[in-house]
């Protein structure tokens, strides 16, 4: 059986070689493994939505980031089409079902974007206020409850995406420079140099809001948003290791003002948006939540929100849960909640600290 051994042998030393081998990359043996895993699983499965409690101020245009134990953070936005813009943060308690409120972004945005780190401290990220896109990026640590300021983005935005890579870098992609200029920059954070840099840009201008998730392979999937005044279904994925775009399946429902996270088993989850004209509110915000398998390229439709939501946030939550947050049903802005409970799903046998926290850092292959 050696002639065996020798084939195992060479096919793991060319899986290495393939691999990523560039410094910080997200791509390892290790990250592979963690793609394999999840595999069998990966599968969009049906499941039901069902009302949580609700935050305690209504909002649209805010983002969502889910920190260490389980706590998801609601950040910013505004309370009324015209305003006011809030600086807001609330933070939803998965174990008890409330809400509190915790210390304030010093700067109010809507149209902002966030992320966590590795150390579970929340990131608010440009936006947009009294009509100026904003640079600002402050950081929120749980542990003291407070705020400060770090690095700003490199090109003042708001209405893009952001997620943190397998690497620990927070990527922010696309969106509207002042201007209404569509951006097709792609930029990294590195909360440990506290310094940005620029990647391969987007293969077009993509703004409206767009969605970003990391998937368990390193790579990453920018979803939805408008391109000149289309709203678009276009999902392209950006691998790390190469700096290079290519383009995956599209969604079924073109949308903008939408926002998708990573759930049980690898499949990514697009909620809510709207569709219609290019500003926000659009002719029709949407309930359709589409579920992406990204081991087969195919997007499927699953259960449907019960309240049409746009400019809504969207964090993971405990097991693979999924929560849609506020945003605007075409009428009234919204302080509801509502969570996603794949079928099968088992929410006290399985329980992460880490929420959004990416894995730990890739080595050299």
């Amino acid at each position: 059986m050696k002639w065996l051994r020798s084939i195992l042998e060479l096919s793991l030393a060319i899986a290495l070689v393939q691999a990523c081998n560039r410094d910080g990359g997200p791509l390892t043996p290790s990250a592979a493994r963690v793609r394999a895993d999840v595999i069998d699983d990966a599968a969009p499965s049906a499941g039901t939505w069902n009302a949580v409690a609700s935050m305690p101020t209504a909002r649209f245009g805010l983002a969502a980031a889910t920190g260490k134990h389980g706590i998801i953070y609601a950040l910013g936005g505004s309370t009324g089409l015209a305003g006011p813009i809030v600086p807001t943060v609330e933070a939803y308690d998965q174990k008890t079902g409330t809400w509190s409120a915790v210390a304030p972004m010093p700067t109010p945005r809507r149209y902002l974007m966030a992320a966590t780190d590795r150390n579970g401290r929340i990131y608010a990220i440009g936006g947009a206020l009294a009509g100026v896109f904003r640079s600002v990026v402050e950081r929120y640590d749980p542990t003291t409850d407070a705020w400060d300021a770090v690095s700003p983005l490199l090109v003042a935005r708001c209405c893009g995406a952001a997620t943190t890579g397998l690497d620990g870098r927070i990527y922010v992609i696309g969106g509207f420079a002042n201007g209404n200029i569509q951006l097709s920059n792609v930029d990294a954070y590195d909360p440990e140099s506290d310094t940005w840099s620029s990647l391969a840009p987007l293969p077009a201008p993509r703004a409206g809001k767009l969605a970003a998730v990391t998937a368990p392979d390193g790579r990453i999937y920018a979803i939805g948003g408008i391109n000149g005044v289309i709203t678009g279904a276009t999902v392209d994925v950006y691998d790390p290791c190469s700096d290079a775009w290519t383009a995956v399946a599209s969604m079924p429902t073109p949308r903008r003002f939408l926002d998708a996270v990573l759930g049980r088993g690898g499949i990514v989850y697009a909620l809510g948006g709207t569709v219609g004209s290019v500003g926000f509110p659009g002719t029709q915000e949407l309930t359709t939540v589409e579920a992406y398998d990204p081991s087969v390229d195919t997007w499927t439709t699953v259960a449907g929100l019960s309240t049409p939501r746009g400019a809504l946030a969207a964090a993971v939550g405990r097991a693979g849960t999924v929560f849609a947050i506020g945003g605007f049903d075409g009428t009234s802005v919204l302080s509801s909640v509502e969570m996603f409970t794949p079928d099968h799903l088992d929410l006290e046998g399985e329980d992460s600290d880490d929420g959004d926290a990416p894995a730990a850092r890739c080595q050299d292959s």
